[in-house]
C-alpha cells in the first residue's frame, strides 16, 4: 500500500514538474532599468514580457553590447516601444485576415469556375 501510494505521489510530483513554463522564472526579470538609452546601440528587436501570474509589471529587455538592459515602460524609450510593438501587432492581425480572406475568396471562385466547366456528357 505504502509503494502505491510513492508511486502516486511521485507521478504527481513529475506532472506538476512538466508543468512550469520553460524559460521564465517564478520572479519578475527586472529589478534595474537603464536611466537613458541611445537608440542605435540596441542590438536586437525589444522583449515585451506583459504582466502575468508569475509577475504583475510589464517588463521590456533590451540587448546592448551583449548585455541585457531593462527598459521602465513608463520612460519615454519604454513608451515608444510599446506603441510599436501594439501597431506591429495590430499590422500583423490584419494581413493575417486579409491573407486568409483572399484565400477564402480564390478557392470559391476556383470551385465555382470547376462545376460550370464541366462538359456534358450524352448517353
Amino acid at each position: 500500500m505504502k509503494s502505491v501510494i510513492v508511486a502516486f505521489l511521485t507521478c504527481l510530483l513529475f506532472l506538476c514538474s512538466q508543468g512550469q513554463i520553460g524559460g521564465r522564472s517564478s520572479k519578475c526579470k527586472c529589478f534595474n532599468y537603464v536611466a537613458r538609452v541611445n537608440r542605435e546601440l540596441i542590438k536586437t528587436e525589444p522583449v515585451v514580457h506583459p504582466p502575468n501570474i508569475f509577475c504583475q509589471k510589464t517588463e521590456i529587455i533590451i540587448t546592448i553590447e551583449n548585455k541585457e538592459r531593462c527598459v521602465n515602460p513608463q520612460s519615454p524609450l519604454g513608451q515608444l516601444i510599446l506603441k510599436n510593438k501594439s501597431r506591429q501587432t495590430k499590422k500583423t492581425a490584419v494581413s493575417t485576415m486579409s491573407a486568409s480572406t483572399q484565400t477564402n475568396t480564390r478557392s470559391s471562385t476556383s470551385r465555382r469556375l470547376h462545376t460550370t466547366a464541366k462538359p456534358m456528357q450524352r448517353p
